[in-house]
């Protein structure tokens, strides 16, 4: 069943089947709802294809992103729900997501080439997950396609992004820890340099100055989990230990948990941990975090590259989302 098929049945030119089935006004309603109703009868469907071309748009929606530790990006606990959100909102708009996941490391040390399907134009917007080398990003953006960076910030002028509260987030966990008597705490900072965990290490040390506390930050030697648990117990095996540990991510919170345990640390009694996203595995383990609203995090991107799509002229600019706190077991009054 095609369009010629359609317009056979009902009696009409293409063209007015075509005007019909897309709203426009220069068709009179008696033969709008003729249409439709055959339409309805026949289960016809109009191509994707030829409407987008139509139209002179894809009505796809690119995603490009970068392998998270070594996994795919479709499984990371929070980016998974990022790309949940932005299916939702595309859905309704009746687009697509075209996905472009890159290695985490270019082979032999090359320059990470342009995705193919921002080479061949097969995409109306982009949404740019996560952290990306500069010299890519700025290579895309120069492009001129409509573009909104999710979760990672550039100084590049013609950008836009969707972030979250990182800074705000660990005022609030700090003054939680400090509401709680922990005078002494720590940052876990992963080994992999996203913008979002150096403004969450910005944050804990600003906090901590505000709110009177000891701060520390331990830097993770690598994104291998052996070796971060390792360094963890060699951090939480210490005698002069703080009393509170903070991660930058819910995964490195959780790691330090199991190592907690594995040390026979009661926690929160000899210890309180929290983290930072609210994925899945924190509500399970008791994890106090900081909440992220992850797939209104991807509705919101969609959003705002539809809006680009619009008024492909808007300046530079960034939505910043929220975070809420959420208290669990993992974290308690500091012994006295």
């Amino acid at each position: 069943m095609n369009i010629y098929d359609l317009a056979r049945e009902a009696g009409v030119s293409i063209a007015t089947a075509s005007k019909a089935l897309n709203g426009r006004s220069d068709v009179n309603e008696r033969t709008r709802e003729r249409v439709i109703e055959v339409a309805r009868r026949l289960r016809y469907h109009p191509s994707h294809l030829a409407r987008g071309l139509a139209r002179r748009r894809t009505e796809n929606i690119g995603v490009i992103a970068m392998r998270r530790y070594n996994a795919p990006v479709f499984t990371n606990p929070f980016y998974s729900r990022v790309i949940e959100g932005m299916e939702e909102e595309v859905t309704e708009r009746n687009y697509n997501l075209l996905f472009s996941v890159l290695p985490a490391e270019s082979s032999l040390g090359a320059p990470f080439q342009v995705p193919k399907l921002v080479r061949e134009k097969n995409a109306d917007a982009l949404v740019l997950l996560g952290q990306m080398p500069s010299e890519l990003l700025k290579e895309i953006l120069e492009r001129r396609i409509p573009s909104v960076i999710v979760d990672f910030h550039s100084p590049l002028a013609s950008a836009h992004f969707v972030l979250s509260d990182s800074r705000g987030g660990e005022h609030a966990l700090v003054g939680h820890l400090r509401s709680l008597g922990h005078e002494s705490l720590a940052f876990v900072q992963p080994a992999a340099e996203d913008y979002s965990f150096t403004e969450r290490r910005a944050g804990f040390e600003a906090s901590c100055l505000a709110h009177g506390a000891r701060g520390e930050v331990w830097a993770m030697p690598s994104n291998h989990w052996p070796a971060v648990e390792a360094e963890l117990a060699r951090r939480l095996g210490a005698p002069d230990r703080p009393s509170a540990v903070l991660a930058a991510n819910d995964e490195h919170a959780l790691a330090a948990l199991r190592v907690a345990a594995a040390l026979g640390l009661k926690v929160p009694g000899d210890l309180s941990v929290a983290g930072f996203d609210d994925i899945a595995e924190a509500a399970a383990a008791g994890l106090t975090t900081l909440r992220v609203d992850k797939p209104g995090m991807g509705r919101r991107a969609i959003r705002y590259v539809f809006r680009l799509m619009e008024s492909p002229a808007e300046s530079s600019g960034f939505e910043e989302l929220p975070v809420e706190l959420v208290a669990r077991a993992s974290t308690g009054r500091a012994a006295p």
